[in-house]
Parts: C-alpha cells; structure tokens; sequence
C-alpha cells in the first residue's frame, strides 16, 4: 500500500461534549480532504471523565450497591445521547449512532453483570474491571465516527482494539486480597499489533475511509480486553502509528503546544516549535504533563515525529517533538516536588564502590527510581526519591547494609529544578548561569547534577516556585521592567 498515513489522537477533553466534539470532526475533515496533508487515522479518548465514570460502577458493583450502579449507568447513557444531539445534525446519521449506542451499552451492561458475577464468586476483579473501564473509548469512537460522517467525509467506528497486549500485573491490597476499582496497564507486543492493525485499517485506507480507533485499549491474543492503565491514550497513539508506519503522530489537548515552563507559576512562557526526543522525556520526566512519559518509546528508534496541538487553536502548529533539538542552552525548565534526598555514606574513607549496585537494587525493592543521581564516588552516594518512598528506602538500606561500614540518611522536602536543553552543558556559561540566578535570589541549592541535557538543582521544596521563575528569567525570557517616564512640562513662551 503506497499511501502515507498520519495518526490524529484527540484526548478527553477535546471529546469533552458534543460540541468539542463536532469541532474534532471538522478537523478530521480537514485532514482528511486536504491534497497536502497525509491521510489521517483517528485514534480517540473517552469524553472528559468518563473512564473515572465507569471505574466507580466497577467500585459499586465491588461494594454491591445496586442503586449506585443503576445511578452512574443512567447517567452514562444520558450523556452520551446529549453530546449526539450536539455533535451530530443529520437526522440519519444521528438514528444511527443513537442505534449503535443502545447496542454498546446493552454490551456494557453484559460486562457489568460479569463483573458481578466475579466479585459474588470471590476470584479476581482485575480483568472483568478493564473490560468495564475500556467502554469509555468504545463509546467515543462511535461518537467521533458518526460527527465526521455528518461533515460528509467517509468514516467508520472501529470496533475491534487493534493492540495486541499480554496479560498485565494484577494489582493485590496489602494483605494480598484482590484490589478493585483500578485499571491495570498491560505492555503491547509488537509484531502481534503491527499484523492486526494492518489486517483492520488497510482495507479501509484503500477506500479512503477514516479508521476511528479506540485509544487505551487492547486485548490478550486470545481475546481478553485490557488496557494500557491511566493516561495511556497517547502512548497507545504512537504504538499504532509506529504499527502502520505513518509519518507523524498528532495529540491534540487543550494546550498550544510545549511551554518553556508552567504557565500557571511563569507568566513569560514561550512556545517551543521544536523538541529533542531526549529533551521532551527529561521535561516528561522532571514533572511536564504534556506528554506521558512512554508516549515516545514505540516511535524514537524510528525517526517518526510527534506532534502537540491545540483542538481549540487549529491553526497553530503547535510542539513538534523529533530526532534533534536546539543545541546550547536551557530550552526549558520545569520542578518536580515533593522529593527526598538518600545520602549513604561510608565511615571508611575508601569504601568500596562496588556498593552502588547494592543502594540502587536495595531502593529498587522498595519501588523507588532513583528521580536523579547527584553524587557518587568510592564513599558516597547520595540520589533523590519520591518523598513517599523515602521511609521504606531508608529501612532497607539500613537493613540491607553494614550499619558499622554505611552511614543513611534522609532529608526530605526537597523539589528537582531541571534546565533542559540539548548541549546545555556544551557552553560552560550556562550552568553557571543556571546557579547564579538562584543565588542571586538567595535560594540555597542542597545538591546538583548534571548532563548534556542540562543541570538538575535541588532546593527546598518552598523555595521551587520562586526558583522556577529565577531560571526561566535569566536562562531563558528575561522580564524587561516597566519604566515609567515622569512627565515633562514644557514651559510657556512669553513674547513680549
């Protein structure tokens, strides 16, 4: 097949109601008949709240309230009939949906009574609770399909997931009783998704029909559904364009693109138009909410971009995240919080350094990544942690180690300000630079690290906020001062 595909995925909030979601169906129009964009393949969220919606039907139906369930499928139904009366005006089209909307929740109502059915039998919930969170996705395809079908271009709801996963993780409650009400994410196979989807899309691209795909979603080669667990949409977008090899992956979300920093805390934030692969997983992973975190893993290693954009700014063309960046410099900074600082030390000056391995598979059984390694040498280690996890790190080190040769110690509300950029440290300025505007507002730096991606700075967590500012300042947007001119009065002439 010679035609070059390009993957739109539409999260919640531009699924939100019916009108959001007439405005995504004139967008899918758009693409769809314009000779210089690649056709597109639809892949869609569940509206704004729905998937919160179905897990509290799966934590009735685990506490056995009846009521509550008939409650929150009621008003499922009802707003979904609502957005079809927003998003679609065709009178035939809108009967269909409606149609195929009765259809799917007389299935979900199946799933609900399977879920029922387990818990009064005492097995696990795990999987009949996916099944029931995946009909938020399954809805909105039938939603987006029949909008897009109103604007008048072919389009087709895709009922069956095109992922391929294996069977994920059951979660356990602490005394390893079943937990309920969660979704639990489970990891695509790659060959077994690109053969699917292949055999489900191609069929329909050859016919210039657009595909609406159920983000999230998966099943088990023999049939089982599961999900890829929260906030899995965008990573289930590049997992299916990386299948069918398309040449770009558009989210769409609520904001213009990616920011040089939060713009509820900097007020002279800029857009980037451009991202490193690297540079936008370290943003990810020093606290930006972009991006998920795994949205760039099925796609780096093939050179296929990412693109971010605004559902409600169509005409902006938003973040593109690819191979290269902008070299030299902070690109962006953002501050993640709430963290604890590990120092383990020994008493002996020349400590083996061999230890290392043994903190870091130690702090690994307590479930704790390392969020950033800041110093290291034959006698010293010390590496940040999510502050929740500092307790346990902290017993296991003690109990896993020599307490006569290793000294550990905490130190918690602690928060990581990371200045991104590809080559920052390239220029000997910029960290330079990155450590003076902290000083400059006397904010004391614990501890800090540093790559080719930037410098990581550790301060007090109350002092974050404020050291967010002082670096976007003077790395990346100064402010430049109001000045105010005292007004000048110009003198009256006398002619005499």
């Amino acid at each position: 097949m010679n035609i070059h595909v390009q993957v739109l995925k539409f999260g919640g909030t531009s699924v939100g109601n019916g009108e959001r979601i007439r405005r995504v169906a004139h967008i899918i129009e758009h693409t769809a008949n314009n000779q210089q964009e690649h056709f597109p393949i639809v892949v869609v969220s569940a509206m704004a709240k729905v998937t919160d919606q179905l897990l509290r039907i799966a934590r009735t139906i685990c506490d056995g309230d009846d009521e509550a369930t008939e409650q929150e499928l009621t008003s499922l139904r009802q707003k979904h009939l609502e957005a079809v009366e927003k998003a679609i005006t065709t009178p035939a089209v809108r009967d269909d949906v409606r149609a195929n909307l009765t259809d799917a929740f007389l299935l979900l109502e199946r799933d609900v009574a399977t879920l029922r059915e387990t818990v009064e039998q005492g097995r696990d919930v795990s999987l009949p609770t996916a099944a029931v969170a995946a009909w938020g996705e399954r809805l909105s395809v039938l939603l987006v399909a029949g909008a897009v079908r109103d604007t008048g271009t072919q389009a087709v709801p895709v009922r069956e997931e095109l992922i391929i996963t294996g069977y994920p993780e059951r979660p356990h409650g602490a005394h390893g009783e079943p937990s309920t009400g969660v979704v639990v994410g489970a990891e695509p196979l790659t060959e077994e998704t690109q053969a699917n989807a292949q055999r489900l899309i191609h069929p329909l691209l050859e016919q210039q029909i657009v595909p609406v795909v159920a983000g999230f979603i998966g099943h088990t080669p023999d049939g089982i559904v599961t999900t890829l667990g929260r906030n899995g949409s965008d990573y289930s977008a590049t997992v299916i364009g990386a299948a069918l090899d398309c040449t770009e992956v558009t989210i769409y979300t609520d904001v213009d693109g990616v920011l040089t920093a939060d713009p509820r805390l900097v007020m002279n934030t800029r857009l980037l138009p451009h991202l490193s692969y690297a540079e936008a997983a370290r943003l990810s992973w020093f606290g930006a909410k972009v991006l998920h975190p795994r949205t760039l893993i099925p796609i780096a290693h093939r050179n296929i971009p990412v693109r971010v954009r605004n559902t409600f700014h169509p005409r902006l063309r938003g973040t593109v995240v690819g191979p290269d960046g902008k070299h030299g410099g902070a690109t962006a900074i953002t501050v993640r919080r709430h963290l604890a600082l590990i120092t383990v030390e020994s008493t002996d000056l020349f400590g083996a350094p061999e230890n290392a391995g043994q903190v870091f598979a130690l702090a690994a059984r307590a479930g704790a990544a390392p969020v950033a390694i800041c110093s290291s040498s034959g006698h010293h280690l010390s590496f940040v942690v999510e502050e929740q996890s500092a307790e346990s790190v902290v017993t296991l080190l003690q109990q896993g180690m020599d307490k006569e040769a290793w000294r550990v110690r905490s130190r918690e509300g602690l928060a990581a300000c990371a200045c991104i950029g590809s080559g920052f440290i390239a220029d000997p300025m910029s960290p330079a630079r990155a450590v003076t505007a902290l000083v400059r507002e006397r904010i004391p730096i614990v501890t800090q690290g540093a790559s080719e991606l930037g410098i990581t700075l550790i301060v007090e967590d109350i002092d974050s906020e404020r050291a967010l500012r002082s670096l976007h300042r003077d790395l990346i947007a100064p402010v430049i001062p109001l000045v105010r001119h005292a007004e000048t009065r110009q003198s009256k002439v006398v002619r005499l």
